[in-house]
Formats: structure tokens, C-alpha cells, sequence
């Protein structure tokens, strides 16, 4: 049976009750948590997308795989994404790293601010450092294919990506 540490799939959740479930020893805010957080502790790293309006277009590839970038100024050797390739393929890999994904619907990006649960990522696969130009920066990060354990059912894979044939 799957571990989701009390996350309901298909719920929409706050970020702050994201925070709470996962027992966080303290609130932290949204722009601190920048679309995803690794606490010191470790252990697990919720995974916040908001679908259709991500500054780097993260968009699912079909229900159970979505295309994914990290953070501004990240690489291979960056704590989170160290983390999340350590022991890639093991089979208690899913005991050690849980990486909830949340994705929100564009058109509730201004009024609602909650995530749906879409599930737990079972592994990443195509993992590598990229950049992008940002405003004539060039900026360093990593890109991936977060594979979750199941595959979103029809009817939410629609909602989120307003795509009819899943």
C-alpha cells in the first residue's frame, strides 16, 4: 500500500496545510518556498506546480509523467537534486524520498491558491543541467521526468491540462 503520509489524492490543498501535514516545525511562506523545498531534515520535498503558468513551462507528458525544471541557479551538485538522484533505481527509494506532487489549475492561481494532489513521484528520470536566458542572464538549472507511482485519472488529467484525449 502506498504511502501518502495523510495526503488525499485529488484533494486541493494550501500551502501552509501542505506544511502542516508534513510537520514542519514552522510555517513558511510561498516565495520561500519557490515551487518546491528540501527542509534540513530531509526526507520528503513537496513539489508545487502551478500548470500553464510556470515560468519554465513544467506541463505533464501524459498522466503519469511530467516534464519538470528546478529552480534558478541549480546543477547536479545542488542539495535538492543531490537528494533526489541519490539511489535513483533502488528499491526502498520511495521509504527515503517522498516528493508529493501539488498542482495548481491556472484559472485558480488568483482565486482559490490550492494545489490538487496529484500523487506521490516513485522516481526522476532524464535528469540534466540546462539554461535558460533570463532577461539576458543566463541561468543555470536542472531538468527532469518526475514519473509518479500512478497515473492521474482521466478526469483530473483533463482539468489540469485541459487536454480531452488523455
Amino acid at each position: 500500500m502506498q504511502d501518502d503520509r495523510g495526503f488525499v489524492y485529488e484533494h486541493r490543498y494550501k500551502m501552509f496545510e501542505v506544511e502542516r501535514l508534513l510537520a514542519w516545525p514552522k510555517q513558511i511562506n510561498g516565495s520561500s518556498v519557490g515551487g518546491y523545498l528540501l527542509p534540513k531534515e530531509g526526507g520528503s520535498m513537496p513539489v508545487f506546480v502551478k500548470y500553464a503558468n510556470s515560468q519554465y513551462a513544467d506541463r505533464f507528458l501524459n498522466p503519469q509523467e511530467m516534464h519538470w525544471f528546478s529552480k534558478d541557479k541549480r546543477s547536479f551538485k545542488s542539495r535538492e537534486i543531490e537528494w533526489m538522484s541519490q539511489g535513483q533505481g533502488d528499491v526502498d527509494w520511495g521509504a527515503t524520498h517522498f516528493i508529493p506532487l501539488f498542482v495548481m489549475r491556472k484559472a485558480d492561481a488568483e482565486k482559490l491558491k490550492m494545489y490538487y494532489y496529484v500523487g506521490r513521484v516513485g522516481s526522476c528520470a532524464n535528469m540534466r543541467e540546462t539554461a535558460r536566458d533570463n532577461s539576458g542572464e543566463t541561468v543555470r538549472l536542472v531538468e527532469m521526468d518526475l514519473r509518479l507511482t500512478k497515473p492521474l485519472s482521466t478526469e483530473l488529467y483533463q482539468h489540469l491540462t485541459g487536454q480531452v484525449d488523455a
